[in-house]
C-alpha cells in the first residue's frame, strides 16, 4: 500500500497529467509496482477474470500486461471516442481479452457477457458512470477496487425501469468488497 501512494505522488508533477489516470507517465518502474500492488490486493487467481475501466490509459495497459502475465483474463472498457478501434487492436495487441467501449457498457450485450465471464475483481480509475459500470459488472462476492477517485453517490440505472440506488447499499446489497486505494 506504501508503495501505490509513493508511486502516484510521483506522477502529479509531469505536465502530462491529466483527467485521472489517462495520461500518467511512461515511466515503467513505478507504475509496473503500483500495478503489481494492486493486483495483489485482488488476491485473483490465475484464470480469474479482471475488468477495469480507462483501459487506454498507460496504468489500463500495464493491468492489461501485468493481467497477461498472471494469466488473468481481462475486460477492458474504454472511453467513447474518435480513433477506437485503432486503440482496440492496440490493448488486444497488448494482451487485452476483450476490449469494450463505454457505451456497451449500458447494454444488453454486457450484461450478457460478464454473466458468462462473472468477473470478480474489478478496478476503477475513474469518477462517476465509469465506476459504476465497473461496479455493476462485477460478480456477487467479488472485489471493486477503486483507486484514488471519489464514488459516486448513487449507482444510475439507464431508462425509467430502476430508480438510483445509494451506492453503499449497492455494494451491500452485491455483497462486494470494496478496496479505496
Amino acid at each position: 500500500m506504501q508503495s501505490i501512494r509513493r508511486s502516484v505522488a510521483l506522477f502529479p508533477s509531469n505536465t502530462s497529467f491529466h483527467h485521472g489516470f489517462r495520461a500518467l507517465s511512461s515511466s515503467d518502474s513505478p507504475l509496473k509496482k503500483t500495478v503489481a500492488s494492486l493486483l495483489d490486493s485482488l488476491s485473483l487467481q490465475p484464470g480469474g477474470t479482471l475488468l477495469q475501466n480507462y483501459g487506454d490509459s498507460d496504468i489500463g495497459r500495464a493491468v492489461i500486461e501485468a493481467g497477461k502475465e498472471r494469466k488473468l483474463q481481462t475486460i477492458s472498457i474504454v472511453e467513447d471516442k474518435p480513433g477506437n478501434p485503432e486503440t482496440i487492436e492496440e490493448l488486444k495487441a497488448l494482451g487485452g481479452d476483450i476490449v469494450v467501449l463505454e457505451s456497451y457498457t449500458k447494454t444488453w450485450y454486457m450484461k450478457r457477457l460478464v454473466s458468462e465471464l462473472s468477473p470478480t475483481a474489478g478496478l476503477n480509475f475513474s469518477d462517476g458512470y465509469e465506476a459504476t459500470a465497473v461496479c455493476k459488472a462485477v460478480a456477487t462476492g467479488g472485489t471493486f477496487l477503486t483507486h484514488g477517485k471519489r464514488l459516486p453517490k448513487h449507482v444510475i440505472y439507464e431508462g425509467a425501469a430502476r430508480k438510483p440506488i445509494k451506492w453503499d447499499a449497492f455494494t451491500k446489497e452485491k455483497k462486494l468488497k470494496v478496496l479505496n486505494l
